[in-house]
């Protein structure tokens, strides 16, 4: 790791920046070398480096003043200073203002280069750390709950999908946690330590989503007074997750190719190449293939992102982790309002089956959350669960599943048997009023049909 780790190399003297990009590049360091510090600090922030190699003494920028701005630029950076015997007591106060370690000189190579190995060593540490800690954080968000037999295929595939370095599709209806599977790819790559990095294309204004992705050189267009690199570039060596991938024009189709094929790409407003080594995994709600017919979505970008496929189901199509879903969405709001909600009740069950969940397991965490709220017992009741039903996603009977037409063969049977009458019927089935009536409309059941 450490022979790929970039070095910047910063002093007054051209002779001793040539001496030391020269040894640098000899042990297979790749190394940038500026006798200007304003220059020395554009290339960090236009550029992902690790180290940074300063003379303490210099004519227009002290070594101090180096330390303190390349921190403010990039707080990973870490910082070696150059310095004279007379001038050490000066490296040691950098030292305690942040840098890393310093060099007397003359120094030797040997001496060099272990020191900028264990600057990289740490920097690797300090990012692992924080990893550790985001992971920490999210480890709930990232655990996928699945009993029903889809999940378990879909988990099985997500596993073994993501020990491999290939481009993964998610597909699946908005609220079905296509990021959190994404998230999960990531957590079971050799990837794991490094960025997993997020772009929302649907979120992204059209206009934005080149500048996002790529960056841009200072001066390239009305409002970049800086250079600012990509999601791209941030993604280097790690993981990137573009979401909605189905909503990027033809153009940005085009570059996103180039850039899955080659791992090449190019900032706005500049010239050269970058290259980058990126695991990418993109997701959409939308049908690709249709958009592939009508010309909409490059063929071939299609199938380069579709090496692997993972399809998630909707959440009316896996009704058995409905249940086990509910209950860990109420133990984490029961924790988080401070409130002792044990379960729901039978009835309230029934009423969460038998919703369809256009908004799938977010909207069933939402419905889930406003219930903790208005629970004031410790058993969650059908009285403390508002469903809401979008025009037009009740089930018209040409739209059943064989698992519906059951269910609603079964309703309207306990119709018949009680003459109509919904709490004769609820009666028969078992189930609430409240229950039943939701049914009658979810299947739109009418009465006036005489349906015998």
């Amino acid at each position: 790791m450490t022979r790929k780790a970039k070095i910047i190399v910063l002093d007054d003297e051209p002779n001793i920046v040539e001496v030391i990009l020269a040894r640098l590049e000899a042990m297979g360091f790749p190394a940038r070398g500026f006798t200007s510090a304003a220059q020395a600090l554009g290339a960090l922030k236009a550029d992902n480096f690790h180290v940074l190699l300063t003379d303490l003494k210099m004519p227009d920028m002290d070594g101090m003043e180096v330390l303190r701005c390349a921190k403010q630029i990039d707080p990973d950076i870490e910082v070696i200073l150059f310095t004279a015997y007379g001038s050490i007591e000066g490296a040691v106060e950098a030292m305690k203002q942040g840098a890393h370690d310093y060099l007397v000189k003359p120094f030797e190579p040997i001496e060099l280069i272990a020191k900028i190995e264990s600057a990289v060593e740490k920097r690797d540490l300090k990012q692992r750390v924080r990893y550790l800690e985001q992971e920490v954080q999210d480890n709930i968000e990232h655990r996928i709950y699945g009993e029903s037999h889809a999940m378990k295929r879909v988990l099985a595939l997500t596993k073994q999908a993501g020990r491999s370095d290939s481009t993964v599709l998610i597909l699946g209806e908005s609220g079905t946690g296509k990021e959190l599977i994404a998230k999960m790819l990531h957590y079971e790559s050799d990837r794991r330590d490094r960025k997993y990095v997020i772009m929302d294309c649907g979120a992204t204004p059209p206009t934005l989503i080149e500048a996002e992705l790529f960056g841009y050189t200072k001066g390239a267009f009305t409002g970049a007074l800086r250079d600012k690199r990509g999601i791209i570039e941030e993604a280097d060596g790690g993981t990137l997750f573009l979401d909605e991938i189905g909503n990027i024009s033809p153009e940005m189709q085009t570059r996103m190719l180039r850039v899955l094929e080659t791992g090449e790409f190019r900032p706005v407003g500049q010239v050269d190449q970058k290259k980058v080594d990126i695991r990418f995994i993109a997701a959409t709600n939308i049908d690709l293939r249709q958009k592939v017919k009508e010309g909409k979505f490059r063929e071939d970008l299609y199938y380069r992102l579709k090496v692997i496929t993972i399809e998630l189901p909707p959440l009316r199509e896996r009704k058995e982790d409905i249940a086990g879903l509910s209950q860990i969405f109420l133990t984490e709001f029961s924790n988080r309002t401070g409130k002792t909600i044990t379960g729901f009740s039978k009835e309230a069950v029934d009423l969460l089956m038998a919703h369809r969940w256009p908004g799938n397991v977010r909207e069933l965490k939402n419905v889930v959350e406003s219930a903790v709220v208005l629970c004031k017992k410790d058993v969650i009741t059908p009285d403390d669960i508002y469903l809401h039903d979008l025009g037009g996603t009740e089930t018209a009977e040409e739209d059943l599943s064989p698992l519906e037409a059951q269910e609603r063969a079964m309703v309207v049977d306990a119709l018949k048997k009680a003459k109509w009458v919904q709490k004769d019927a609820a009666d028969i089935l078992g189930i609430s009023r409240r229950v039943i009536h939701y049914k009658i409309k979810k299947f739109k059941i009418q009465a006036d049909k005489k349906l015998a």
